[in-house]
């Protein structure tokens, strides 16, 4: 194979020195020929290590952005900064470009050091309307005056749900985990790995029937929404419907011990991020995918696969359990109860510590300590659960609902809606609507 590389400098230096930089190609050529999403590895300071001719599919729009004098540079401060951010949360960040565009981050870091990132994306994650033409404008007006020919690649760009980013954000971040925890000797399990993301994309794919149909779960099969309301549930009844699940993925897989995995990896990916939304940190989800990752990959039984799973899923409402029955700091359960009461007022970190008698610093401290996330993310999650509510009344319009939950701006309303939901407001209500009648 004849990998073009860009000029090397020395942050691009340090990472070939951990990498097989053939193979590499090969594990990204792998997710992109399924996904259709462009991947390339950039190091600290936003620049790609393959050129833009060395990579598959590069969209028709970056290919304009980045042959402009000043589109280069741009994008590679974009991709330094999204690197930095990933590195210090250690998961996947996702972000909007200089151009208007959706990508996303995964921090590749070895022996403590943050050393480069890998960076997917060049999608869209909504259909364009006349307001996104006018920001295109004004977010590039800068580096281009020919608009029309931006606006005409911009119709090409791929449109993707927002379960499909978060799902391949962390796929993509998997694989860059498992091949620093591997220390790059593996690199056929690094391959495979690879593969069953694709395998896993690949299956969000097939189950959207139609382009204007809601994606709502990554698979019929494995609904996030549904394991929420079976969580309320004793815990015998839970054990039996994951047990239920999992033989139903184990049916679906028709005895193909790579679908198999791929299911069973996208159900560790739904269990963390329900684990997200009930309030626990992304420590205790990546401990367990840390524990059950290898076993998964290295198993070559149906059987054997079925019975990791059903062992993973007892690990997981086990740890929900002991953190649903350990006791909060008073002020934190006392924050808590003012945010429940007042989130439809205008909230701050200051005016809520200031309701338990406490510095905005070490009442952030406490509460992140306790529940896993900040205290503004705890509001904004109350204030979109407290909007599901709202929106299941046909009566009530979207701005009417932005502001009965403490939104002062229906479209930021709508922004922070999608960012936790995967969709907008109007598309849970359609679907609620439908599925209720």
């Amino acid at each position: 194979m004849n990998v073009q590389l860009n000029k090397t400098n020395s942050g691009q230096n340090k990472i070939l020195n951990y990498i097989d930089i053939v193979t590499l190609k090969e594990i990204l050529d792998a997710f992109m020929t399924t996904t259709n999403l462009v991947t390339n590895i950039v190091d600290t300071e936003g620049k790609p290590l393959f050129s833009r001719n060395d990579i598959k599919g590069c969209s028709k729009f970056c290919s304009i952005i980045l042959g402009l004098q000043n589109g280069f540079r741009r994008c590679q401060g974009a991709y330094m900064r999204a690197g930095k951010q990933a590195a210090a949360l250690g998961e996947p960040y996702i972000f909007r470009c200089p151009s208007g565009l959706i990508e996303w981050a995964a921090p590749i870091i070895i022996d403590g050091e943050h050393i480069g990132t890998i960076i997917c994306g060049q999608v869209l994650m909504w259909e364009p309307e006349d307001f996104f033409w006018v920001e295109l404008r004004e977010m590039n007006k800068d580096i281009i005056s020919d608009f029309q020919v931006l606006f005409e690649a911009a119709k090409e760009l791929p449109i993707v749900s927002g379960t499909q980013v978060q799902a391949a954000a962390y796929m993509i971040y998997v694989v860059a985990k498992y091949i620093m925890q591997a220390g790059w000797k593996n690199i056929n399990q690094a391959k495979e790995l690879a593969t069953l993301s694709s395998l896993y994309y690949e299956e969000i794919k097939k189950n959207n029937s139609s382009k204007d149909e809601l994606d709502l779960s990554a698979c019929s099969t494995i609904d996030e929404n549904e394991i929420l309301l079976q969580l309320q549930k004793k815990e015998k009844k839970l054990k039996a419907y994951f047990q239920n699940l999992i033989a139903m993925l184990t049916y679906e897989s028709k005895n193909s011990i790579p679908v198999m995995r791929s299911k069973m990896i996208e159900l560790l990916v739904v269990l963390s991020r329900v684990m997200s939304r009930v309030g626990m940190g992304s420590v205790y989800s990546s401990n367990i995918i840390n524990k059950y990752l290898s076993p998964i990959l290295e198993s070559n039984s149906i059987e054997r696969l079925s019975t990791i799973m059903i062992e993973a899923t007892d690990e997981y409402l086990k740890c929900m359990n002991e953190c649903s029955n350990k006791p909060l700091h008073p002020k934190v359960n006392n924050m808590m109860q003012y945010i429940q009461k007042n989130y439809m007022n205008k909230l701050s970190l200051e005016t809520i510590a200031e309701s338990v008698y406490l510095s905005p610093s070490y009442a952030g401290k406490i509460f992140k300590k306790d529940t896993g996330m900040p205290i503004m993310t705890y509001t904004l999650r109350t204030r979109i659960e407290k909007a599901k509510n709202f929106l299941m009344n046909p009566h009530y319009q979207i701005e009417e609902i932005a502001n009965n939950v403490g939104f002062l701006d229906a479209s930021y309303f709508t922004k922070v809606f999608k960012k936790y939901e995967g969709i907008t407001p109007t598309q849970f209500r359609k679907y609620n609507n439908e599925k209720w009648g």
